[in-house]
């Protein structure tokens, strides 16, 4: 995608009407986001606009920004996206921008308007393939599975896992078991977890691979049919501290001292667990504050691709194992 600065003279304006088979005044409407215009019209100049490569000018106006998000129906409060999504927008007040947000049940409204910039925290396969047809615009998506169609900002999945292995392996741990996503980042992790593993020569039938897909209690029983002496669940939105109580209050087993338990960060609710939480942490801020730089950024021909590190914090749900207690 390039991405370009282009003038906004009246005979670009005056292309995008033809092309759009509407009037000057009808396309200077759209592009002031007026909602006189019917939707079909819009939809139609806002194409054609694209199509040109053309941009209205910014310096009389605030830019102006879609966030696409998760539905509130199915966002985790304090999970990952209503985190990101936070900082975000605040990020995007802090620069003047205006801010629409969108969420993937209205994701048709994307085309209905002008945006600048679109910084995507979303999942849905329509989404994607909605925001890989816009033309000329900057899309920042945060994750690295669509780093061909948009600019992306990303924590390496697989490496992640590899950090996860190699804290548990130096604790002793052997026998180890997952609970993951089902989606690119979640099996991403746990091949970095089994990658590690097989490398110490450690067998692959020592390692339990559990997809969340399932209910959470059905997942919790089979890794302790299993008889894993440390479990890692993968996810950001609080499936860890749900773990952590099913192990504890439902099944009757002591963490850390019958299982070790390593999460991911959800700030100010992993330390004062029971234990407190040993865990990964993303850096929300920081990924929120890049995407809003690169969604601003003017002149940049080619997609950028932004890796930025996870960091573990150690605390008390993960205990260090003999020769022993080896499986």
């Amino acid at each position: 995608m390039k991405i370009t600065k282009h003038r906004t003279s009246s005979g670009v304006l005056a292309k995008v009407a033809q092309r759009a088979n509407v009037s000057g005044g009808t396309v200077s409407r759209v592009f002031n986001n007026s909602f006189l215009i019917p939707p079909e019209t819009r939809s139609r100049v806002l194409s054609a606009a694209r199509e040109l490569g053309y941009r209205p000018r910014v310096g009389v106006r605030s830019k102006q920004i879609a966030l696409v998000t998760e539905p509130p129906h199915k966002t985790v409060m304090g999970g990952y996206v209503n985190t990101l999504t936070q900082y975000i927008c605040y990020a995007l007040s802090c620069a003047d921008a205006g801010i629409t947000m969108i969420t993937e049940d209205r994701i048709d409204n994307l085309q209905n308007c002008w945006y600048d910039g679109i910084i995507g925290i979303a999942w849905e396969t329509r989404t994607i393939e909605l925001l890989k047809a816009l033309k000329n615009i900057p899309i920042v998506w945060l994750s690295d599975d669509h780093s061909n169609y948009f600019h992306t900002i990303f924590l390496d999945c697989e490496a992640t896992g590899r950090l996860a292995g190699n804290y548990l392996y130096s604790k002793g741990h052997r026998r180890v078991a997952v609970i993951h996503e089902s989606d690119y980042t979640g099996v991403g992790r746990m091949k970095g977890l089994r990658d590690f593993f097989l490398e110490q020569g450690v067998a692959a039938d020592q390692l339990c691979d559990v997809s969340c897909s399932a209910p959470l209690h059905l997942a919790v029983k089979q890794v302790m049919d299993f008889g894993a002496t440390a479990l890692w669940v993968t996810g950001e939105d609080m499936k860890v501290i749900e773990v952590n109580w099913l192990l504890q209050e439902l099944a009757g087993v002591r963490v850390p001292e019958d299982i070790s338990l390593l999460g991911f960060e959800n700030p100010g609710i992993s330390e004062f667990q029971r234990p407190s939480l040993t865990t990964i942490a993303s850096p929300l801020r920081e990924i929120a504050e890049k995407a809003v730089e690169l969604v601003f950024s003017e002149g940049i021909t080619s997609l950028q691709r932004i890796e930025l590190p996870v960091r573990l914090i150690e605390r008390n749900s993960v205990r260090s194992i003999g020769p022993a207690s080896l499986n």
